[in-house]
């Protein structure tokens, strides 16, 4: 997690600016700056206008900051993200930022004014005449407060008066700095790891299919299909390797052969395309090359350079992402002779995309073996250690390794560090400490970094500073974090634009993900690198502070805090948080301690926006009153925490854009939330939202999951009304509440056009005439835009007009239809051109579906890719499309519980169907015999007493039969050469299983075929992976057994399960030898009190079992004597097992992990004290029925 404040950031400020104070800082936030005062000028011109002769001059001030904004603008931007130390000028920058925070303060509070006077009297300032507006915002603007705008605009007046002189001192530190570049050669510095994978994809670009020795290099043509030129760049963030990996490709002999011409262009930051031709003709040429030449004259001569020769030239390090100077040097490569390439490396994915002519290879960090040799070679070099010496280091080495995420750059840089002091103790203090935290390795790393960071917009340079102030490995939720941003303020929407702020932020942050900023993990969640996440700490040192339990000095510049100590009363009482903007709680807290800290933090910090206590351990009942004074709080999370109730003050918190209350189950809301209008974004559990009554008074909120309509007041149907904004997915349920149609239309669902998802719900149990429904169900026709729409409980004979005919909902994708007890005939759904899937349950009057389901169109379901039937009672017959083409493109079929459906267009399917799942079905089984692109077969519950007809299913790889009483496989396997899944469940009349001819299975589960014998054995399959054997009696014949043959058997066997008195006994003869198990799990041995000696001699020969599970052995006395000897095993359950003890029995000294579940006797002897715990006390996790008796 993220390093306290202290040493860790003092180092880091003293890499930067020496010391923290005012007259050295790192200036961020330009443009937040910019856009505050801009709107400080805008507000105080329209408040203003009327009264110049109250403040005489103000016009006159008004008018010059609009004009000094450029030049304000201008300063700001060239100190964003630079260090600066000058004092003076430091000083002033601050007072700039001061001042735009202070107004925007001020502003806040009118805006807050002018939301409360119009949620008051319930009008709109909009209502009243011209004269009447400039009369209100007299009325609402006290004389303080037009003061206040007065000294503000007077402040930056003074301010501006320095204004030469910063732009003086600037402009002599900028070109005294030099950027933070480091030129680059072809020449390899040292041993490249890893990164074969990325070399020889590389190269097989690069290279022709086969490269002769006695081939002309003119002929010869390169490995892709580009014509003259091909650009592949290589992207990734900064030290990853990506000048290294170049090197390796450019120094290959064979690339060496294979090019007549190479050359190499370290470009970084300025792409000075006269300098990079010069660069690349240099040693490609003898003529002289005057420095005087042109451009154009410099361009002539490589081009003639490179005619017809086929060349590879490196540009390293490529910034330049507006395409136009590539272009110019584009145009006079594209002579050279087919195959030639240009090797690009880039931080940026903008250069990779305007430069490449293929796809980029992106380069990630490296994987954990390949990183450790780089950084044990980096630590220890050549020298040569006494063994025990080398050992214990490389001991400390790999945690510290483990720490660097596999980054190249960062495994140098500290394994140089280590390698000055080869001492254990050093060493351990690097360990401990965190690693940045040393000067020479941020001098090293950052640098690299940084070259990113400059190269975002002013925008993106605010919003990536302020995730500093989020823990280290913290996992990042994208909406959560724009959300964040809006608050503070970092989003604007712009008029001109039709972009939400929420979209705006995502495409934001959609930005810094594609420059490597953040990194994808799964289920859509995001992580900052360490390192990214320490540049971000660098640059935002005077406003962004993670504090942990050693006490730390907050500065008073500090405006986003978040606390990771448990030791709330350290700060109880602090002066210094009347600034703070944000504060998040990560730690464990007494609930009383934690109530009045917040209070009195609440009371002094007026300018909060930002309030988390979602990470928050406490048994905090309800939030302090105070927090209907934070008249800028727009981001308020208190999900997953103990809090009941939500104070009433909360309700006049106007600017409240966000509110999380998820996970809250006990939670209380005010009666007057809809009074909180500028709300967007509104989480909960439905029970709780479903609480607010007036809900479409919030008209600004962007999501509703959940609108259950009831017949009370403010909870009707047309509370949807105002709620235009709704995106995603909405779900109505209780529609029985609704009596007419002009009701339903009070709704306004076809007014919602960002809605993608529709749920319409209505309760079965409620009756309601067919044509009375279907005129409800016309009154809540959804928008045209829809993509997704369920309906569940609709009692009418027919579906509603936009529901039948196609123009009506022409973007629909998915449909799940259920429970539409009258329904006599489905719907023309086969006319919409974009459906993808289909799912329709529970139509018990359905008979036939024939012409009308298709529609009247030359190709139904002309997209869709998964169809599902499931509970059709009555349902008989399945009718093609009378001549039009249908499912062209369908997938996956299902059938499920159409106890009476004996008619199915199967040969109409037959070149397209991947899947077919059956259950609960009459005979298909010649029907099933057209489906040769079938690739997977599921049948359930399948009554037939005739055979399947499989035979020609070549294509099978996953077949599945489960509870199929009369079915019997009898050649049909045999010619399923390409499965690869076998289940076989519940099938009593299978008397013989073949498998000789499955080569290619890899997964075999055999359950409950009481009298199948298994014929020819297992040997012949060689790729097995995973073998489930259970209630299978008869599965072979001690009195004959199968000899595996040396080199066969079962030798890619991972995981085994089995079961049954009669497997056990016999598995040597049925198994043989298992060199790759590491998952056994042994059950159901009835009688069984020991292991034989055959028995023990198999299980001595798993010399790769991890993971031993035992259970449902009643009489069993002992474990297999050999467990003891096992290296390999490291996790042991036991359950059920009511004999067993450990009396004869020792236990692996590898176990990391214990399980005892329902073993009496076991468990009173391996309790502490028992008779057995000295033989388990070894091991680190020892868990006994629901208790943990020991862990690490």
């Amino acid at each position: 997690m993220f390093s306290d404040h202290g040493e860790q950031l003092y180092h880091c400020a003293a890499r930067v600016s020496s010391n923290m104070d005012m007259g050295k800082m790192m200036m961020v936030g330009e443009w937040f700056a910019s856009y505050v005062l801009n709107k400080l000028a805008e507000m105080v011109s329209l408040h203003l206008e009327s009264q110049y002769d109250l403040f005489t001059g103000v016009k006159t001030m008004v008018e010059d900051v609009k004009a000094r904004l450029p030049r304000i603008r201008a300063v700001m931007q060239a100190a964003e993200g630079r260090p600066i130390k000058d004092p003076a000028l430091a000083t002033w920058l601050r007072e700039l930022k001061d001042a735009a925070y202070e107004a925007d303060d001020v502003l806040d509070e009118l805006e807050f004014k002018e939301l409360r006077y119009k949620l008051h009297n319930k009008r709109k300032l909009s209502d009243f005449a011209s004269s009447a507006v400039k009369l209100l915002k007299h009325f609402i603007m006290s004389d303080n407060e037009l003061e206040n705008l007065k000294n503000l605009v007077g402040n930056l007046d003074k301010i501006y008066t320095n204004i030469n002189y910063m732009e003086e001192q600037l402009k002599d530190y900028n070109s005294k700095q030099r950027s933070v570049t480091r030129e680059t050669s072809s020449i390899i510095q040292d041993i490249v790891f890893g990164r074969e994978i990325e070399r020889d994809v590389i190269l097989d670009v690069l290279l022709p299919s086969a490269d002769e020795p006695g081939s002309s290099i003119k002929c010869g043509t390169g490995g892709s299909s580009y014509s003259s030129l091909g650009v592949l760049p290589i992207v990734g963030i900064g030290g990853v390797g990506k000048t290294t990996l170049a090197q390796l490709i450019y120094n290959d002999e064979r690339v060496v052969r294979h090019f007549e011409q190479r050359n190499w262009v370290y470009v970084s930051d300025n792409f000075d395309v006269k300098r990079i031709a010069k660069e690349l003709i240099y040693s490609s040429t003898d003529d002289w090359i005057t420095h005087d030449i042109s451009l154009e004259g410099i361009l002539m001569k490589l081009r003639d350079a490179t005619r017809n020769k086929r060349f590879l030239f490196v540009l390293d390090d490529v910034w330049d992402e507006t395409g136009s100077k590539w272009k110019e040097l584009h145009g006079v490569l594209t002579s050279g002779a087919k195959g030639s390439i240009v090797l690009v490396t880039t931080q940026s994915p903008v250069v990779a995309e305007v430069m490449g002519t293929m796809d980029p290879i992106e380069l990630n960090s490296l994987r954990q073996d390949d990183f450790w040799r780089l950084f044990e070679h980096s630590a220890f070099g050549e020298n040569i250690l006494e063994e025990e010496r080398r050992e214990k280091l490389q001991i400390i080495g790999r945690k510290i390794s483990e720490k660097l995420h596999g980054l190249p750059l960062a495994g140098k840089v500290l394994g140089s560090l280590l390698k000055s002091r080869l001492d254990e103790g050093y060493w351990k203090m690097i360990l401990e400490s965190e690693w940045w935290e040393h000067e020479y390795v941020l001098d090293n790393i950052l640098p690299s970094l940084a070259l990113t960071y400059e190269h975002l917009n002013a925008n993106l340079k605010q919003c990536f500073a302020y995730c500093s102030i989020f823990p280290r490995s913290y996992i990042f939720e994208k909406d959560r974090l724009v959300q964040m941003w809006m608050a503070q303020g970092f989003i604007q929407k712009k008029n001109q634009i039709r972009m939400r702020m929420e979209d705006i932020g995502s495409h934001i942050f959609d930005e810094l993900t594609s420059r490597y900023f953040f990194l994808p993990t799964l289920n859509n969640k995001y992580v900052m690198h360490d390192l990214i996440r320490e540049l971000a700490v660098c640059i935002s040192l005077d406003e962004c502070l993670v504090i942990g339990d050693d006490k730390g000095e907050i500065p008073e510049t500090i405006r986003h805090l978040t606390l990771r100590t448990d030791k709330l009363d350290v700060f109880m009482g602090a002066h210094k948080l009347q600034n703070l903007r944000s504060i998040l709680f990560f730690g464990n807290y007494d609930s009383e301690i934690v109530y009045h800290f917040l209070d009195g933090m609440l009371k002094r910090s007026k300018s909060l926006r930002v309030l988390d206590l979602s990470y928050l351990n406490s048994k905090l009942k309800k939030l302090p009153d105070a927090i209907g004074g934070l008249l800028h709080l727009r981001y308020l999370d208190v999900s997953c925490t103990k809090i009941e109730q939500l104070p009433k003050s909360i309700c006049w918190l106007c600017h409240l854009q966000v509110l999380n209350v998820r996970s809250c189950r006990a939670i209380r809301l005010p009666e007057d939330m809809n009074k909180l209008t500028n709300l967007r974004h509104l989480y909960g559990e439905v029970d709780t939202i479903s609480q607010i009554a007036g809900i479409g008074d919030l008209t600004s909120l962007q999501e509703l999951e959940e609108f259950r309509v009831a017949k009370k007041r403010r909870h009707e149907i047309g509370e949807l009304k105002g709620l235009r904004n709704l995106r995603r997915r909405l779900s109505i349920k209780n529609l029985e509440n609704i009596d007419s149609k002009e009701e339903a239309m009070e709704a306004m669902l076809k007014d919602k056009e960002y809605l993608t998802a529709l749920h319409l719900e209505k309760n079965l149990n409620a009756e309601c005439p067919p044509d009375a429904e279907k005129e409800i169900f016309e009154g809540l026709q959804p928008h045209a835009s829809l993509e997704r729409l369920k309906i569940m409980g609709y009692g009418g004979t027919i579906f509603p007009t936009w529901m039948v005919e196609n123009k009506f909902l022409s973007n629909l994708e998915s449909i799940y239809l259920e429970s539409c007890i009258s329904l006599e005939s489905i719907p023309p759904l086969g006319q919409l051109p974009f459906l993808k899937y289909l799912r329709i349950e529970n139509m018990p009057v359905i008979k036939r579906i024939g012409r009308e389901f298709y529609g009247d169109t030359a190709v139904a379901f002309p997209f869709l890719q998964q169809l599902i039937f499931n509970d059709f009672k009555e349902w008989e017959e399945w009718l093609e499309a009378d001549g039009a083409k249908f499912l062209p493109r369908l997938r996956t079929l299902h059938l499920h519980k159409c106890f009476k459906l004996r008619k199915v267009p199967f040969i109409f399917l037959s070149s397209s169907l991947l899947e077919l799942s059956i259950q609960d079905c009459c005979d298909f089984g010649v029907c099933l015999e057209s489906l040769t692109s079938l690739t997977t077969l599921r049948i359930a519950r399948y009554r037939s007493q005739v055979s399947l007809c499989l035979s020609n299913l070549r294509a099978l790889e996953h077949l599945d039969l489960d509870n199929c009483p009369e079915m019997k496989l009898v050649r049909e396997l045999q010619n399923l050469t390409a499965l690869q899944i076998l289940h076989l469940r519940k099938c009593p009349a299978q008397e013989f299983l073949c498998l000789s001819n499955l080569r290619a299975l890899k997964h075999l589960h055999l359950e409950n075929c009481p009298v199948m014998k298994l014929v020819g054995g297992l040997q012949f399959l060689t790729t097995l992976e995973t073998l489930k054997l259970t209630d299978c009696p008869n599965l072979i014949e001690p009195s004959k057994p199968v000899q595996l043959h040396v080199g066969q058997g079962l030798r890619t066997l991972n995981r085994l399960d089995i079961g049954g008195t009669i497997l056990l006994r016999n598995l040597r003869i049925l198994l043989g030898s298992l060199p790759s198990l590491q998952h056994l799990h042994i059950h159901s041995g009835y009688g069984v009190t020991n292991f034989t000696g055959e028995q023990e001699l198999w299980f001595q020969q798993l010399t790769s079992l991890q993971e031993l599970k035992i259970d449902h052995f009643q009489t069993l006395e002992s474990l297999p004597t050999s467990l003891v000897n096992s290296s390999s095993i490291r996790r042991l359950t036991i359950s059920f097992c009511y004999n067993i003890s450990l009396q004869e029995n020792k236990l692996p000294t590898a176990l990391e992990e214990l399980r005892i579940i329902v073993c009496p006797l076991l468990k009173s002897r391996c309790l502490r004290g028992g008779a057995d715990w000295p033989k388990i006390a070894h091991i680190p996790f020892i868990h006994i029925d629901n208790e943990i008796i020991q862990q690490p």
